[in-house]
C-alpha cells in the first residue's frame, strides 16, 4: 500500500467514518423526547473528534510556519481540552442535568473551556513565531558569517602564497603561517550572534575589505616598498584583533 493511499485513509476516510459512526451511535441511543442537550452533545463530540484528527494530520505534514516544539505543546493543549470537554459533557449529561442544572451552565462551561484553549493556543503560537523568527535570523547570520570566514581564509592563502614567493617569514603563534592567518583564525572563532548587530557586521566588513586592499597593494608592490607594506599589514592585524575582541564582548 502506497503512502498516498495510507494518507488518504488516515486523513480523509478515517475521520469521516468516525464522524458518521458517532452520529449513528447518537441516534441509536437518541431519547424519545430529544432536547437541546442531545444536539449540543452530538455537535460538540464531532467537534472534539475534528480537533483530534486535525492535530494527528498536522503531525504528518512538514511546515515552515510552525516548529516541531509548537506542534508538541499545541498537541498537549488539544489533548487536555478534549479530555476536559468530554469529562464535563459526561458529568453534566449523566448527573447535573438530572439534578436540574440549567443547560445554560453547560453551554457557559463549554464556551469557557474553548476560550481558554484558544487563548493558550494563540499565546503558544505567538511564542513559536518569535522562536521561529529568531532561529531564521540565527541561520541567516550563520550563513553570512561562514561566507566571511571563507573569504578571510582565501585572503590568508593569498598572503601566505605571496610571502612564500617573496621570501617573507613570520614568527606567529600556534599553526598560523602569517599574520593574516592570525586574523583569519580570530574571525573563524566568532559566533553568528555577533552579526545580529548592524554595527558589528559593518565593522567586520570593513576589516575584511581593508585586509583585501592591503594584500592587493602588497602583491603589486616592488621589493623596496614591500617591507613597509608588511609593517602596515602587521599593525592592521594587531588593531583588527583588538577590534574583534570588542565585537565579541
Amino acid at each position: 500500500m502506497s503512502n498516498k493511499t495510507i494518507n488518504i485513509i488516515s486523513e480523509i476516510v478515517l475521520p469521516a467514518v468516525t464522524a458518521v459512526l458517532t452520529i449513528v451511535l447518537f441516534f441509536m441511543f437518541r431519547p424519545e423526547d430529544s432536547t437541546g442537550l442531545f444536539w449540543l452533545n452530538l455537535v460538540y463530540t464531532v467537534l472534539l473528534e475534528g480537533i483530534f484528527f486535525g492535530y494527528i494530520i498536522s503531525l504528518n505534514r512538514k511546515s515552515e510556519i510552525v516548529s516541531v516544539p509548537f506542534k508538541a505543546v499545541f498537541g498537549i493543549y488539544a489533548l487536555y481540552y478534549i479530555v476536559a470537554g468530554l469529562a464535563w459533557m459526561l458529568l453534566y449529561s449523566l448527573l447535573l442535568a438530572r439534578l436540574g442544572v440549567s443547560i445554560k451552565v453547560d453551554i457557559a462551561v463549554l464556551i469557557i473551556l474553548t476560550l481558554l484553549w484558544i487563548i493558550l493556543a494563540l499565546v503558544t503560537a505567538q511564542a513559536d513565531s518569535g522562536y521561529h523568527t529568531g532561529m531564521q535570523e540565527f541561520e541567516d547570520s550563520k550563513k553570512l558569517l561562514n561566507f566571511k570566514i571563507e573569504k578571510m581564509k582565501l585572503l590568508a592563502s593569498r598572503y601566505a602564497r605571496l610571502c612564500e614567493e617573496k621570501g617573507i617569514t613570520y614568527e606567529t603563534e600556534s599553526n598560523n603561517r602569517t599574520v593574516v592567518d592570525r586574523l583569519s583564525t580570530k574571525i573563524s572563532g566568532l559566533a553568528p550572534n555577533v552579526l545580529k548587530k548592524e554595527v558589528a557586521a559593518s565593522q567586520l566588513n570593513t576589516i575584511i575589505d581593508k585586509c583585501e586592499s592591503l594584500i592587493d597593494e602588497a602583491e603589486d608592490a616592488s621589493d623596496e616598498k614591500l617591507p613597509e607594506i608588511n609593517k602596515r599589514i602587521q599593525r592592521f592585524v594587531d588593531n583588527s584583533l583588538a577590534e574583534i575582541e570588542l565585537l565579541k564582548s
